[in-house]
């Protein structure tokens, strides 16, 4: 690297022998020297100082504090992580609590972010205290988490960016602020001098530089003041005005700025003209101006930056409108962007309507990055981070767009900068190049959505979300599902798919944000012209709603369609998405009953956004209730008997049983919370109104159809079979279960004032009964005696204590 201060550094130590014959040369003339810079923020002539102090005593522990600090301020990151470092290791963090916060910056600029968190980290532990020292706390919170994001944004590297060194533009100075116009690139350099600077050694000071190809010269002393700053042009849309800085320094290094514009007529600029008070605030600097629009009114305006009152803090960009008459309005800030840190260096790109910028305030790899923001008609959208390598862990500031979109400058003091000098690898800012791969192809499929199936023959549009009547691009093929568009980064469209009996499509794209590589796929799924189909289920006896159906619907002209079907145990409607256009067959089946169908036409599908069908359901056989079960209360009937017979009929048991839903749901539920409470109610709810009831009614229709079977004849052999749950022993559960099934015995010998009986007795109505006790119950139902809430009240445990009509066996006319 290139030593560009060697010759400063000659004049420093002249300058202090000839002090130090008159003071003596003692150490204490070289820490007052140190501490004299220091304060007049004179951080290189600080830094030169007190490494000198250290070369005399190296374990002097404020001096490798102060040069820490020196280092810091200067930009010289990696020898400032070293004075931290020793600091640090020395222990005395109580008597210099920053150096762990410093020492986590530093590692942090210079992208060793994981030893960056830890130490932030360690920091919070020792000193994170919100009350005492709310400042560095949040500041370490929120570097830490930047930190832990920046190293997974390093390790993702953005390969969209292709950055090249503009060495011809980039001297051994600070040169920023580049912006091209026409074949020539007009950037600022600090590679001039004050003659007139009463400062030791000289400052250097900023001239508007003017670069075609590997030539540079600096604009004449007409328009760069050769005693002040003279930097940071910006044109505005039609060349006619070009707006700058001149700023002087008000400290050893700090500066305050105006703004001042030049009107240019036939390439010659005219007096300069400085812009009202209303703008360059008095005793604030203004700076960084950049002509772009209002988003939401979209007249012309003149970004600025400033440190005014009234900002967000730090440094803010500001807009002021520049009026038809040529003056300007009064300055607003610009809170959608601005944060309580420093935000500078702003550039509105027209062709695209976004705002660049570089902060301190959102989270970045180290120091400054660059952000950007869309313009919307209500404001601006979301502040997006530019990503890596485009951005760095050190400042990354000034970036520009060509109209084109395929070419970016921008400045930046990262690796591979020029230095200040070899040891320091301090300063400066050089000028960077970034060549943007001009576009990513959209590949667009279409598809039917109902059918999941390739959708041919749709016209695809490609619109400008932000001219909606401009279309960039429409294709139509007749057999092709496929298509290709070239579309531009850091834009919105609009992509649109049309086809005769669809309903059209249109879904937003944007290629903001988006990651590098690979062509982005759009899927379009279009929606055929639906109805909404409605279908109700009855029992065609009672014309009574039929809860429990299962319901499909196919379209028998288009086997490719999928079958659409669903059961219900909570209503007897369905309701189905239906396209026009086509014919329907409706199936409706229930157990216990005969399956019902219903046709829909075509016909019946025009002009109509609703359509409802009725289907009533003929009860059916015996085997069409199978299995049918019966569901019983904790220990019922006849709780603690010992006997297997019982004179309770099951439909005695029912209506108690179904009384104790809500103490069921209460025990069950009482230790749960949220949703998990809601889920295990809803489910013990469908239990009891469903399963349960749906066990009595469906044991009176099995009932009736039995009559049925007998009177005409037929004999017929009933199995039923008895369960318990295992929450008693298992011998008093084989007999509580025989107990259940003799309680559905005495409904079949009672039902109908004892019709059955006479069947019974004359051997052509056969009812077996058997019981299984607790043997088939799943092992993960519970069975300890003092957990009521899971052994009784769990639905698991309800779903055991049940009766089963599992066979039934009918004979015809002596056949089986």
């Amino acid at each position: 690297m290139k030593m560009k201060n060697s010759y400063y550094i000659f004049l420093l130590i002249v300058f202090f022998f000839q002090t130090l014959s008159m003071e003596g040369q003692t150490l204490r003339a070289f820490l007052n020297a140190a501490e004299e810079a220091f304060e007049k923020d004179d951080h290189f002539s600080a830094l030169f100082y007190y490494r000198e102090v250290l070369d005399f005593d190296s374990t002097n522990v404020e001096a490798l504090y102060r040069a820490a600090e020196s280092a810091r301020n200067f930009n010289a990151f990696r020898l400032a992580k070293d004075y931290y470092r020793k600091v640090y290791n020395k222990e005395t963090d109580a008597e210099y609590p920053l150096s762990g916060f410093y020492l986590a910056k530093m590692l942090q600029r210079l992208g060793e972010y994981e030893e960056a968190a830890e130490k932030f980290g360690v920091y919070l532990s020792e000193y994170g205290d919100e009350e005492e020292n709310p400042v560095y706390t949040k500041r370490a919170e929120r570097f830490r988490e930047a930190a832990l994001w920046a190293k997974e944004v390093v390790e993702n590297p953005w390969d969209e960016y292709q950055i090249e060194h503009r060495d011809e533009w980039s001297s051994i100075y600070t040169d920023f602020g580049a912006i091209e116009r026409g074949d020539s690139m007009f950037f600022s350099s600090m590679r001039f001098e004050n003659p007139d600077d009463d400062h030791f050694p000289p400052r250097q000071i900023t001239h508007i530089m003017v670069g075609v190809e590997d030539y540079v010269y600096p604009l004449p002393d007409s328009i760069n003041h050769p005693d002040k700053h003279t930097a940071h042009t910006a044109f505005n849309a039609d060349g006619s005005r070009v707006y700058y800085t001149v700023c002087e320094y008000v400290t050893i290094s700090g500066i305050r700025c105006e703004l001042f514009y030049r009107d240019i007529e036939e390439d010659k600029w005219s007096e300069e003209v400085k812009l009202p008070d209303t703008i360059n605030a008095s005793g604030y600097t203004s700076t960084h101006p950049n002509i772009g629009l209002c988003p939401v009114r979209g007249v012309e305006v003149l970004y600025f930056v400033s440190d005014r009152s009234g900002g967000k803090g730090g440094l803010d960009i500001w807009a002021v409108d520049i009026l038809e008459d040529g003056e300007f309005g009064n300055p607003y800030n610009v809170e959608g962007i601005n944060t309580a840190e420093d935000d500078v260096t702003p550039f509105y790109h027209l062709p695209t309507n976004t705002l660049y910028f570089s902060s301190l305030g959102y989270k970045s790899l180290g120091g400054f990055d660059i952000f950007k923001a869309y313009a919307l008609e209500s404001g601006w959208g979301d502040v997006s981070h530019m990503g890596y390598p485009l951005n760095s862990s050190y400042d990354d500031l000034y970036y520009t767009l060509s109209e084109d979109g395929k070419k970016a400058i921008f400045s930046s003091n990262r690796e591979g900068s020029n230095f200040i000098d070899d040891g320091l690898e301090a300063c400066c800012f050089d000028i960077y190049e970034v060549n943007i791969l001009p576009f990513v192809q959209l590949i667009t499929q279409t598809f039917d959505i109902n059918t999941g199936d390739s959708l041919r023959g749709v016209t695809v549009q490609l619109i400008d979300r932000a001219d909606p009547k401009r279309v960039v691009e429409e294709q139509f093929i007749p057999n092709e599902v496929e298509y290709a568009f070239p579309i531009e980064r850091d834009k919105e469209y609009l992509v649109v798919a049309k086809k005769e009996g669809y309903i059209p499509d249109t879904t937003e794209l944007s290629t903001f944000d988006l990651p590098p590589g690979e062509d982005i796929l759009r899927q379009i799924y279009l929606f055929p012209d639906m109805v909404d189909l409605e279908v109700q289920v009855f029992d065609a006896w009672t014309e009574q709603p039929l809860i429990g159906a299962t319901v499909g619907v196919v379209n028998p002209d288009d086997p490719r369609l999928t079958r659409q079907e669903a059961t219900n145990q909570d209503s007897h409607v369905f309701n189905f998405d239906i396209q026009k256009g086509n014919s329907y067959r409706i199936l409706a089946n229930r157990k216990g009953y005969i399956s019902g169908v219903e046709t829909i036409e075509k016909s019946d599908l025009e002009g109509v956004d609703k359509l409802i069908k009725k289907i009533y359901l003929e009860r059916g056989g015996l085997s069409d209730y199978l299995p049918l079960v019966l569901y019983f209360d904790n220990d019922r009937p006849n709780p603690r008997s010992r006997s297997q017979e019982t004179n309770v009929r099951y439909t005695e048991t029912f209506p108690p049983y179904i009384e104790r839903k809500p103490r069921f749901i209460e025990v069950f539920t009482e230790p749960l919370e949220g949703e998990e409470a809601r889920m295990a109610e809803a489910e013990l709810t469908r239990f009891f109104e469903t399963e349960v009831r749906k066990g009595v009614e469906d044991l009176s229709n099995f009932f009736e159809l039995l009559l049925v079977h007998l009177e005409a004849g037929d004999t017929v052999n009933i199995d039923l079979k008895g369960y318990t749950s295992p929450r008693a022993r298992p011998e008093y559960n084989l007999i509580l279960g025989m107990r259940r099934v003799n309680s559905v015995k005495n409904d079949i010998l009672s039902f109908e004032n004892g019709v059955f009986r006479e069947y019974i007795d004359k051997n052509q109505l056969r009812v077996e009964l058997e019981s299984f006790g607790e043997t088939t119950a799943p092992s993960d139902v519970i069975a300890d005696l003092d957990d009521e809430r899971n052994s009784i009240y769990s639905l698991g445990a309800s779903k055991e204590r049940r009766v089963e009509i599992i066979q039934v066996r009918v004979r015809q006319d002596g056949n089986q």
